[in-house]
């Protein structure tokens, strides 16, 4: 069914971080955060004009790593990622990674740009830091924790100046 299909797409996507991602297993397959995000989206847009009936999840998603490294300008050695796989008791040989390339490369129509709020995010968040570093913004922050936090239901944080001590402790 499409939810069970859905289901194991999740749970495969679930691994990427562990066989390339900044916490992989294999020490030599440790890359950017992007390159998981990339190989993540290009595994799942793939599997939106195909099936996991037809096309092995766990060969693609080797596919989709090793792709993303390429795309991510972060190359890694093929046989890095065939390691990884026998380090996560999921082997998937060299010839099978190649293979699903090609077809991951055709189910995706080539189409090998992606978008990634991690640099949009990062902005407005510093944005947001030198705001309440300011004077008009440490007005808000206390006069939010003047009023209690109250949410309506006469509930609040009452902790007066709480919020104003927290954001002096944070640290980028």
């Amino acid at each position: 069914t499409p939810s069970e299909e859905s289901l194991l797409l999740t749970f495969y996507c679930s691994k990427i971080p562990l066989l390339i991602g900044p916490h992989a297993t294999l020490p030599r397959c440790r890359r950017d955060a992007k390159v998981a995000a990339s190989a993540s989206l290009l595994f799942r847009r793939f599997y939106l004009s195909n099936s996991v009936m037809v096309h092995d999840p766990k060969t693609m998603l080797v596919a989709a790593a090793f792709l993303a490294s390429k795309v991510e300008d972060a190359m890694l050695d093929v046989r890095y990622l065939e390691m990884g796989t026998k380090e996560m008791n999921a082997h998937v040989p060299v010839n099978e990674i190649l293979e699903a390339e090609v077809k991951l490369l055709k189910g995706v129509d080539f189409d090998l740009l992606m978008f990634h709020p991690y640099k949009m995010v990062l902005s407005y968040t510093e944005d947001l830091r030198t705001y309440l570093k300011s004077e008009k913004g440490r007005g808000l922050v206390t006069q939010a924790g003047n009023t209690g936090g109250s949410n309506g239901n006469g509930e609040g944080n009452g902790g007066g100046g709480a919020a104003h001590d927290e954001f002096d402790e944070m640290s980028c």
